[in-house]
């Protein structure tokens, strides 16, 4: 009997904490929401994956000429105005590797076509990290070849 209140009062506790981040599955899904956002052409699909607090680093020349800390809004401003002239035709998360609590790095490879026209293939490398009770982006890079 004493084991069974134990184990009921360890369900309740944890019913009543503040939601915790999704681990992995949260973590990959975010990777994949960026992807998403990106091949749909809508900048403003990934406001649920921008932090509330603090900044993304981005490191990024074909994307957009960038290189520097931004804030959610900058971030978003960007990637729209890349996608008003460009688009991403693919996007797939080919590595992930995250402990589930402290972040998340994903690897990820795309076919970008860039405002004059041409087909590019790159890297894309996210490093995600839990914000509250999701996964936000803290960083991108690109890389090509």
């Amino acid at each position: 009997m004493r084991a069974a209140l134990i184990g009921l009062a360890l369900v309740l506790a944890a019913a009543a904490s503040p939601a915790a981040p999704q681990g992995d599955d949260g973590g990959r899904q975010a990777a994949m929401r960026f992807g998403r956002a990106l091949t749909s052409g809508k900048a403003d699909a990934l406001r649920p994956i921008l932090p509330q607090k603090g900044k993304v680093k981005l490191t990024l020349a074909v994307l957009a000429q960038e290189d520097g800390a931004f804030a959610a809004s900058q971030v978003e401003a960007l990637f729209r105005e890349f996608l008003a002239g460009g688009k991403v035709t693919s996007f797939e998360v080919t590595r992930f590797e995250g402990d589930g609590k402290a972040g998340a790095f994903a690897h990820a490879n795309a076919t970008v076509v860039d405002h004059e026209g041409h087909t590019v293939k790159l890297g894309i490398h996210l490093w995600l990290e839990p914000e509250g009770d999701r996964w936000v982006l803290r960083e991108v890079k690109e890389s090509t070849g």
